[in-house]
């Protein structure tokens, strides 16, 4: 089994604390052979814990390429088109960290880049592995749901933040750290020909967008609330939250079908639903309802309801870690044997496109206070 050498940009909460992390859990597959990081404390931490000596520009990559497999773009988010884009001329593999581009335009550059150099372009998301996600699908799948009318995805909190994550100058705010991770799920579903059909045209055209992004517990100038609605034609109403505002979120998922409902989080879903030879028969009328006295009565009938269940097991209950090992695993077998991989350019781009047009509709309430 071919072991692929990877080299990691960035040595803080996502170059260390993620893909480290989980690089190190998969040694059979990968090996870290090289970090770069321009803080030199973050240098001495790499020394001290890999004990591989750290480079301070991802420029110093460029001498030994040939025995790099992978890089993996944990920059600041505002570098991540940038330098994914300078490696790529360079011909490395690249596997950006989300964001990968704040504009359609910076993307299309960066993909124009690993096309024109022959080499690949990779895009971390993987929120797509989880466990609770693949459920959804399967049980979407199955059409004992019915019809899908309406998805919610809520990652809300009540917290406050301060980072560098808070400010616009570093393309950073709820929407572009957390939007990513949500809306790729079901706007990936379409590859999957089960319920979201009409997300698959080209983005922001004939999809409506409709954005509110304010500042609420943030010390910076970018947004941590977001109500995000996505409607097109011949598919659910997706609606979308990120706040920092809400101490009391139920759910993470919710989906409402013609026939059932699903709701739950990453570490238990459960659904009902009912079927359709099993309700009973009613014909629409105009008169006016009234039981056998002829008394005015509402509408009123006990559907046979089914009700099931999954609870997250074993590796499962670490939702983080299980899908991005996951990730990881996929990605692997692309890379060693050509299987397809899941997360798709134009779906990064339909992603980016939607960001952008929330931001647009947005700018006016949100004024850049810090450079």
């Amino acid at each position: 089994m071919k072991k692929l050498q990877v080299a990691v940009i960035g040595y803080g909460r996502s170059g260390r604390d993620i893909h480290k992390h989980l690089l190190d859990q998969l040694p059979d597959l990968y090996k870290v052979v090289a970090f770069v990081d321009a803080d030199p404390q973050r240098r001495e931490m790499i020394q001290a814990e890999t004990g591989l000596k750290a480079l301070t520009d991802y420029k110093e990559l460029f001498a030994f390429k040939e025995s790099i497999d992978l890089v993996v773009n944990a920059s600041f988010t505002q570098d991540h088109a940038a330098i994914s884009k300078d490696l790529l001329e360079h011909g490395f593999r690249v596997l950006s960290e989300k964001p990968a581009a704040p504009t359609v335009a910076e993307f299309d550059a960066v993909t124009a880049a690993a096309k024109q150099a022959g080499t690949e372009y990779l895009v971390f998301q993987q929120y797509r592995f989880s466990p609770s996600y693949q459920k959804i699908k399967e049980c979407i799948a199955s059409g004992i749901l019915g019809d899908i009318m309406q998805i919610e995805l809520r990652y809300d909190n009540f917290s406050r933040r301060w980072d560098w994550q808070t400010l616009q100058a570093c393309k950073a705010g709820s929407l572009r750290n957390t939007g990513p991770h949500l809306f790729i799920e079901p706007m990936g579903l379409d590859t999957e020909e089960l319920y979201i059909q009409g997300f698959s045209s080209a983005f922001p055209e004939e999809v409506q967008v409709t954005a509110h992004m304010r500042c609420a517990h943030t010390f910076g100038d970018a947004e941590d609330y977001v109500k995000l609605i996505l409607q097109a034609e011949n598919a659910p109403l997706l609606d979308v939250e990120i706040s920092s505002a809400n101490a009391y979120c139920p759910h993470t998922y919710l989906v409402q079908g013609t026939r059932g409902c699903l709701v739950g989080d990453t570490s238990h879903l459960e659904w009902k639903y009912y079927q359709e030879e099993e309700a009973p028969a009613h014909q629409v009328t105009k008169e006016p309802l009234r039981n056998e006295k002829g008394e005015p009565i509402y509408c009123g009938e006990k559907l046979p309801l089914h009700q099931d269940s999954w609870t997250a097991t074993g590796e499962e209950t670490d939702d983080f870690n299980c899908k991005g090992l996951a990730f990881y695993r996929s990605l692997y077998r692309h890379l060693t044997e050509g299987t397809a991989f899941e997360i798709q350019l134009d779906q990064v781009r339909k992603q980016i496109a939607v960001i952008e047009e929330a931001h647009r509709q947005n700018d006016a309430y949100m004024p850049k206070l810090y450079t």
